[in-house]
This record gives C-alpha cells, structure tokens and sequence, in this order.
C-alpha cells in the first residue's frame, strides 16, 4: 500500500473520529424538557407526595436507572437486541421494508428503544420517511452520547403510560400505588406493553385486549428462561389495577414550601415517613378536640440536634385531607406570629453570660409603668420580688420587662438577630420593652433552629453555632426542665422512663398564638396552635393546647439522655440563700443559714453583694431594735435581717407566709438610730413620669384613679398631699387612696408621723 494511499485512510480515520467527537460534543445533554412533578421522598428514599406538572401530566423528573423487571420486561417486548445495536436494528430495518411492501402500506417502523426515545423528544412528529430517517441520525447519536442505561431511563421517564401519566415511576405509583422497584413481573409486564397501546389502561375500555397483551409478553419471558413456568403461571393470575390511586400526600406543606423556593423537581429530604405519618395523625386527633373552640391551625416541626436535619415538618393540617377552609393551606412553620413568651430563656441565658443575673437573684416584681407601657402578669398579681429563674419558668412578665430594660432593648434584638430570628427586623424603639412580651413576630422555624444550635453548642464535637456560651445555655435548660407540665403529664417524674425535657410555652396577646418549645440532646420540638386569621380564642394558651401535642411528639421519638454539664464552661459562685446575690459577710449571722453554691458561666462582672439584709441588734426577745443607749450590751442579740424595700415587701409578704418585718425600735431608742431602713415610704402607683385619666362612668362622671403606698411599718398612719393640698389619711396597711386627678402636671406626696415621705410627679389627662 502506498504512502499516498495510508495517508488518506489515516485522514478519513481522523475525520470519521473528529466527527464522531463533534456528534457527542455537541448532542445536547438534556433532550426533555416538558414541566415535571414535584416530587418530595424521605430520608430512606421513599416518595412522600407529589404534585402534577404545571401541564396536567402525572410527569415524574427523569430517572437514571430502571429496575430490572421492567428493564428485561420493556426490552422483550419492544427491542429484543437492543443491547447490541448502535440506535438502528438492520434486521427490524429488513423485515419492516419486506413487510410494508408486501402490505403496501406501513405495518412496521421497526423502531428501536432509541428511536422511539428520539421520537418522543420530537413529541410524536408525524410518521414519513424523512421524519424516520432524522429519527434513525439521531438515534445514533444518542448511542454515541449515552450508555444503554441510562437510553433505557430515558424512555421509561418519557414513555406515554395513559390518560396524563408520562413515564415508569408515575405510572407504577398510579396503578399500582407504589414505586417501580416494588413491582412484580406481571405488574412490570402490563406497564411495558402500555406506552405501545397506551389507551388500553382506561377502566372499562378494552381490558380484555390489555390482559392479553400482558400475559402474551409473560409467556414470551417464560420461553426466553427470563421466567420460570411456575412464575409465569403465577404471574398471569395476577388482576389487572382497577382505578389510578391517589398519588402519595404526606408533608403536604413541606413540598409546597419547597416548590415556592425551587420549583418543580425531585427533593431528597430527611424527613423520616413514619414519624411525619405518626405526628400528621396526633395534630388531626388534638384539631378535632380544638375546633369546640373555634381553634382550626397546628404546626409542629422536629429536627435532629446533632445534624440540623428536619424530620418531622407539619405546616399545618392537610388541606387535601381535610376541610380545605380556615386557612389550612397556610404554611405556619414559615409564617410570622406574634412571639408571646418564647424569648424570655434567651434573655435571661444572655443576662447570665454577662454575669448581670444569677440563678437565684431577686428581681422585683411590683406594678411598673414605662412611658406608655404598664406590663402585667398573666395572673394580674404580683410577688414583690422573685428569682431570676423563677421568672422564666413561671413566665413572669413584669419582672422580664425590668430584665430587658437592664439588658438593653438594642443589644437583645442584636443577640436574637445573630440567633437566626430573621422577621425581628425592625428598630429597637419601634419594639420597646414589649419585645420581650411578643411585641415581636417570629417563624416557628426560626424558633426550633435557635433551640437547635443552643442545644449542639452543648456537644463536645460540635462547633459553637450559638451566640450563647456552654455554660448559659446548660443553666437556661436546667432551668427549663422545672417547668409545670400539663395536667396529663403531671405524674411524669415518677416513671423512671419518663424523659427530660427543657421547654417552654408562649401566649401571645388576645390568645391568638400558642406555642410550645421542647429540647432534648437528640430532638428539638416545636409547637403551633391558633388560627391563621388572626383570631384569638378564650382559653388558648401555650400550656393548654400546644403543650399536650409537643409532649404527645416526644413520646414517640427514640429515647434520649440528657446533656451533659460542661464544667470547663461554669463555675461556682457563693450567694446568699434568700437573695441570690453574691453572698455579703453579714447575710447569715444568728440567722442558722448556710450561704447556697451555684455553677453559673465565668464572667469578670458579677451583680452586687447582697443588699437587702441588715445587721440589727435585738432585745433579747428579738422583739424590739435596740442600741446601748436603751439596752445593755450584755442581753443584746446581734443576727442579719432580710428585709426588702417596701413596694416590694408589701408584695412578698402575701406569699411568702415566712417573710418578718424589721422590729419595731425600742420604746427607749434614740432618735436616728442607724439600723432604720433607708426607704422607709414608697408610693406603688403612680409611678414618677405617669399620665393619668380616670375612666369615665356610664352618666359620664369620672370614676377615679386609685393610688397606692406602701410603709416599712405596719401600724403606720401615712398622710396623702397633692400640690401641698392635704387629700386625707390611711393606716393599717392599707395605704390606698381614691384620686381625681385634675388635667395638668402634680406632684405627689406621702408622709409619715415621723417626717419620712416619699413622692412623685404626674400628668393629669382629659378623660374621654
């Protein structure tokens, strides 16, 4: 051969693979493109609900294998060489023209499963010679590009399966009700012969013809030994489906959720189907108890502590499984509510962090008014003082309004900013001291995630993914854990198998939204309960309706411990028993009580020593203060009293049966005597700055404001004076006085017998 001739052959080899590299180069990867399902499958794989294609066609997203039962199923009957042909079967091609001259018409396409993939691609051109040539240059193409596989997946994604059913998945999980690996021989059978007659799968229309055609395509495995006899005769007993079953709608709102943020396609999640099943049927089963009360939403969300992972998503109940009205479309997990008491823990772990709080201090709890805002209880009592966590777990409001403004509103909204609270956006005076009382609007999922990363931060292995330290978040917890649960689990602490829990509930103002916050070192669970229109409802609270459901969830996840103390991150301080402050060195002098330790997070600043006990020298009966001017020394009883000041002693006194005034001086005391309190009047109500209108009667005369005092003394005769004008006296106790205040800027003042007073300046108003 010569040198002229091996050059051509070598260039003609050169081009022929430059073509083919130009053929699969620019053959275009994806060759479908109608809408798709949406589709939302669980942590195992399994589908959880899906969506028809914005076209109206049951179209599941493209699949990258196909199980082997359809796979030998489809080949037998459709293109029985084709794992050996390059898109084109010479002998089909043969026996098609042989064929279609002899009938002299076309009786045969002799398409191959490529070209009928092609041919689908084309949507279904009309049947002529050049149309089948194009078919045939792009079949091999498409060999060129792709493996038998994944040409194989391709048909079966976009194969016509009848009415609006496109592709294997689709048609399996609406004829069959489940997904195609599942599938037995005849079922694979039936849905290799439809997209050659898709028609036939209508009920009622030629299911003769269907039967006959599936169980042709079983004997002809059978004779191939891709069955056995005693398979295919099986197999040919089995019914054909009778009418599609509903596609599978479990998380309804999950995917919905999805689909606005990513539109239609295939979504892998964690979700775990048994328990979204098991939760989905706890929210239907309590709804059903709250609609006596015209409540209607529930939301209720699990996630995996250690992943992040979401395992149960409940946005709401079921629209498609339920009464579709009263707002059941809506997405609560993602929706803005009003946050009632759910920040307060954060608050009080980020005053523990600064070391402006410990465990036990006392923090007064009287009637305070701020500028226009006067915060009360859920009970409308007060305590007179009570400990930093006791606020958060009895959810005291007015004492939590004090801690924020100590806090600083503008620092707290930074804090619950960096803890992923994303609609906490707007200033701190458009949010004021309410913040803390659900002056702010929160998502659910934004709460469950906080909880979240607060409870990782306690893992050794984790990164700290919240602002908070170790040390506050365990205190906070554990202070959590000692909150009353609801009635039904009132005897919880005495099964050994009971697990613990920190949570908290939230109310938020006019009963409008329920909540409830469980955490454990495994799960975080988190609670809705309302109406999405707003509407509050008598009797909704947190402790009452979302508490009973979130506890029902934990009860059916995996067991849990409990978290270990991370004592690298705390450490001890010594406070004084009855105040919880730092323990002073008079706090338990005669009085037979020993200082308390706590584990609280390290910090520089801690708050002051203990300023409320006094160290008085007594009678010997301890019933009178004396000094060495009226009593000898030698009889004298020197021991620390707690006393408080008297707005909030007055208070503390109605719980706190135990609580002992100072003694009365002794009748030969001198005048001066140290050991007398600094405050010893204090006006309750009003409070310094305060506008006052008294409200008006029903004949329109003004019905008066009540003002309140309180005095160290019990026996002591306090004298009311406003503008230096005498109004009247009041005594025993019970130092309240009616007032008809007059529009114009007051002063007010409240004396004693022995001079001490107190007083303050108002603001009389118009009433309307």
């Amino acid at each position: 051969m010569g040198k002229s001739k091996k050059k051509k052959i070598i260039l003609a080899i050169c081009c022929a693979a430059l073509l083919a590299a130009l053929v699969v180069i620019y053959f275009p990867r994806q060759i479908f493109h109608k809408p798709v399902s949406a589709l939302l499958e669980s942590s195992d794989g399994r589908l959880l609900g899906a969506r028809i294609a914005s076209d109206g066609q049951w179209r599941f997203p493209q699949i990258d294998t196909v199980p082997e039962k359809f796979a030998l199923s489809i080949i037998t009957y459709e293109d029985k060489r084709f794992r050996y042909h390059l898109g084109i079967d010479p002998l089909a091609v043969g026996r098609a023209i042989v064929l279609n001259l002899r009938e002299r018409e076309i009786r045969s396409g002799a398409s191959t499963i490529t070209m009928q993939t092609i041919r689908l691609s084309r949507e279904n051109r009309p049947r002529t010679v050049g149309e089948k040539i194009i078919e045939m240059c792009l079949a091999v193409r498409l060999e060129l590009r792709y493996s038998k596989t994944k040409i194989l997946a391709m048909y079966a994604s976009n194969a016509p399966f009848g009415g609006n059913v496109v592709g294997l998945e689709a048609a399996s999980w609406r004829y069959f009700g489940r997904p195609a690996e599942e599938l037995s021989w005849a079922e694979s059978a039936m849905l290799a012969v439809l997209p050659n007659s898709p028609a036939l799968i209508h009920p009622g229309k030629n299911r003769e013809i269907l039967l006959e055609k599936r169980n042709r395509l079983l004997d002809k495995m059978a004779s191939k030994g891709i069955i056995d006899a005693t398979e295919c005769m099986l197999s040919k007993e089995e019914p054909l489906p009778d009418k599609p079953y509903p596609m599978p709608d479990i998380a309804y709102h999950y995917l919905e959720t999805l689909r606005k943020e990513g539109g239609d396609r295939r979504y892998a999640s964690y979700i775990d189907k048994g328990l979204q099943e098991r939760t989905e049927e706890i929210l239907r089963r309590h709804i059903e108890l709250f609609e006596s009360n015209q409540v209607y939403n529930i939301a209720a969300l699990v996630m995996d502590v250690a992943t992040g992972h979401i395992v149960t998503y409940c946005g709401n109940l079921n629209p498609e499984r339920s009464d579709a009205s009263h707002g059941r479309a809506v997405d609560v997990i993602q929706a803005s509510r009003s946050s009632g008491s759910t920040l307060k823990p954060f608050l009080y772990a980020a005053m523990l962090d600064e070391g402006e709080i410990l465990p036990t201090m006392l923090v007064p709890d009287i009637p305070s008014h701020y500028k226009d805002f006067t915060p009360s209880n859920y009970n409308h009592t007060f305590d007179g003082a009570v400990p930093a966590n006791s606020i958060i777990r009895r959810s005291l409001n007015v004492p939590s309004v004090r801690l924020l403004q100590e806090y600083g509103v503008e620092k707290f909204l930074l804090l619950l900013k960096e803890m992923g609270f994303t609609t906490i956006n707007r200033s701190a005076e458009d949010y004021g001291l309410s913040l803390i009382l659900g002056g702010a609007e929160i998502r659910l999922i934004d709460l469950v995630y906080a909880y979240r990363d607060m409870a990782a931060t306690l893992a050794e292995s984790a990164a700290s993914l919240s602002p908070l330290s170790p040390g506050a978040v365990w205190c906070t917890f554990d202070v959590l854990t000692g909150v009353s649960r609801p009635e039904e689990e009132g005897s919880w602490q005495s099964f050994s198998s009971s697990r613990k829990v920190a949570w908290k509930t939230g109310t938020s103002y006019g009963n409008r939204d329920a909540w409830s916050i469980g955490v454990t070192p495994e799960y975080v669970v988190g609670v809705w309960v309302g109406n999405c229109n707003g509407e509050g409802r008598p009797n909704l609270t947190g402790i009452g309706y979302a508490a009973p459901v979130m506890f029902e969830i934990l009860s059916i996840l995996p067991p849990t411990g409990w978290f270990e103390v991370p004592i690298l991150d705390l450490e001890e301080v010594t406070v004084c028993p009855l105040s919880g402050h730092p323990v002073s060195d008079i706090c338990c002098i005669g009085t037979g009580l020993t200082p308390d330790t706590l584990l609280v997070p390290p910090h520089e600043h801690k708050p002051d020593i203990c300023p409320y006990h006094r160290l008085l020298h007594l009678s010997e009966d301890q019933r009178y203060i004396v000094n060495s001017d009226c009593y000898s020394t030698a009889k004298m009883v020197t021991r620390s009293w707690f006393v408080l000041p008297p707005s909030q002693e007055w208070y503390y006194m109605a719980t706190h049966p135990d609580y002992r005034r100072l003694p009365p001086l002794h009748p030969d005391f001198a005048s001066g005597g140290s050991s007398s309190r600094s405050k010893i009047v204090e006006i309750i109500y009003p409070q310094d700055g305060m506008t006052l209108a008294a409200p008006l009667s029903l004949d329109g005369k003004s019905q008066g404001v009540v003002f309140s005092a309180a005095h160290a003394s019990p026996s002591a005769t306090l004298y009311w004076h406003i503008d230096d004008r005498y109004i009247g006296s009041t005594s025993s106790n019970q130092h309240k006085m009616l007032i008809l205040p007059e529009p114009g800027r007051h002063r007010l003042v409240v004396t004693d017998t022995n001079g001490n007073s107190a007083s303050v300046w108002f603001e009389g108003a118009q009433a309307n």
